[in-house]
């Protein structure tokens, strides 16, 4: 429910009959989606890409309303949304700051979600998704999806940074 721009709460669980279908693609066409994995590459050689260093930063201020980051949380058996911007609360319907992938999904999905992310912060290599979100049949979003590996402001670790570039938004 939301009054006065404020989001109180939800009446219906978060991802009540959506499904997300994921194709991956080699290269983004979004341009907030191309500025952020341009931005990556550029500052992920040498030292690599920091969070509190590389993000936010002013070059990426137009696209931090598209990120988050997933930080691991319990030795890797989960992993705490931290800055989730404006698409993460459109694509969830509510502000997932600060809740863990645990707390959104159900066991399944949470456990693909939870594969794909160690498997990012693994290779050390970005993902790039076209994701069609439906309901009933119909498309409910459409959106292209980067996963990019990031180092922990300490940089004892590895995060993931994700970003959602909406079709309809410019």
């Amino acid at each position: 429910m939301q009054a006065l721009g404020l989001v109180w709460g939800n009446l219906d669980p978060v991802n009540a009959d959506l499904l997300e279908e994921r194709a991956p693609i080699e290269f983004p066409t979004q341009y907030g989606a191309r500025l952020l994995l341009d931005h990556w590459r550029a500052r992920n050689g040498g030292m690599g890409f920091v969070v509190g260093r590389d993000v936010p930063a002013r070059p990426l201020a137009s696209v931090l309303r598209n990120i988050a980051l997933f930080e691991p949380v319990d030795d890797h058996a989960d992993f705490r949304m931290r800055l989730a911007g404006t698409a993460f609360m459109r694509r969830y319907g509510r502000d997932v700051t600060g809740l863990k992938l645990s707390d959104i999904y159900d066991a399944k999905t949470f456990e693909e979600e939870r594969a794909n992310l160690l498997e990012i912060a693994d290779k050390k290599y970005p993902e790039i998704f076209d994701v069609k979100v439906t309901r009933e049949g119909r498309v409910f979003q459409k959106f292209e999806a980067l996963r990019l590996p990031v180092l922990s402001p300490d940089r004892r670790e590895t995060w993931v940074m994700g970003a959602l570039f909406y079709s309809d938004w410019s």
